[in-house]
């Protein structure tokens, strides 16, 4: 079984015109990211048919489609419909995350209920610097405790401070998103592009309830990490994704696509149990999926 545990997922009115679409919603962290304007776009558009294509001609099973890491509540309730009506659709290849933003207070807990109520098994990604609040915020934390009720998971985008600068990178104080893990020791957290590798340079032990995702790893970094990674952190923590439709190879003319994400990943040394591990055994167990 393979699973992407990392896309994005886009109605085709934005990808017609997103600029429009972001300015009418105050979205302009998310517009400099896909239409940044002084450097070119790596951020391709897919429709759900051809996403299931994609997946299909790549042999993937299933892929969770993240919410973005929206600045406006009124986003999150938009991108909320379109999450529910896609694994709708669906229910056997595409799993949801709840979208969310902490500044919509008590409402953005009660959007949470509703979309976990309605079957989607996670919330995020977030991104709190890039969303306009803190980790230590009090609706985020009854977020978190949320997640824990529902068996859901939650991801947070983490961002490695040495790679090179690129549209949209914002720093993660990794320290106190750590600490978030630890203070909510029933939550189980998934730290985005392996982590910014700072598990790789923690002096500390880090605790059982973190995975990480491989999203965006072809682009952030020259070389294949996965085989040092799978050392220091071990194999059943980590989970493939890709965060699909970005083009982590955009020298690749067939970019973006499943196929050459999971062939590099595949000819990183790892071992078949690890491969099978890593590309869908430890999210089937994690999403509790059949």
């Amino acid at each position: 079984m393979v699973i992407d545990s990392h896309i994005h997922l886009y109605p085709e009115e934005l990808s017609k015109d997103p600029e429009s679409w972001a300015k009418r919603r105050g979205e302009g962290y998310w517009l400099d990211c896909v239409a940044p304007p002084k450097s070119k776009s790596l951020q391709a558009w897919r429709r759900v048919d051809e996403l299931l294509a994609d997946m299909d001609a790549a042999g993937v099973d299933k892929a969770i489609i993240l919410s973005w890491y929206w600045e406006s509540h009124d986003t999150c309730i938009e991108s909320q419909a379109w999450l529910l009506n896609w694994t709708k659709d669906y229910p056997d290849r595409l799993i949801g995350f709840a979208p969310f933003n902490a500044k919509g207070g008590n409402q953005a807990l009660e959007l949470l209920r509703i979309g976990l109520d309605s079957g989607l098994r996670g919330i995020g990604e977030l991104n709190p610097p890039a969303q306009g609040y803190c980790y230590h915020d009090e609706i985020l934390a009854s977020a978190l405790e949320l997640a824990s009720e529902y068996d859901a998971s939650v991801n947070f985008h983490v961002t490695d401070p040495t790679t090179h600068d690129y549209p949209g990178k914002i720093e993660t104080p990794f320290a106190s998103l750590l600490d978030l893990a630890k203070k909510h020791e029933s939550t189980r957290f998934i730290f985005a592009h392996l982590g910014g590798l700072e598990p790789m340079r923690s002096e500390e032990d880090l605790p059982d309830n973190i995975f990480y995702d491989t999203a965006a790893c072809p682009l952030l970094y020259k070389k294949p990490l996965y085989r040092n990674f799978c050392d220091s952190i071990g194999h059943k923590k980590v989970l493939f994704g890709t965060d699909y439709p970005l083009k982590v190879f955009p020298r690749n003319p067939n970019s973006p696509d499943f196929v050459t994400a999971l062939e590099e990943i595949r000819n990183s040394g790892l071992d078949q149990n690890e491969l099978a591990a890593v590309c869908g055994l430890n999210a089937k167990e994690i999403f509790n999926l059949s």
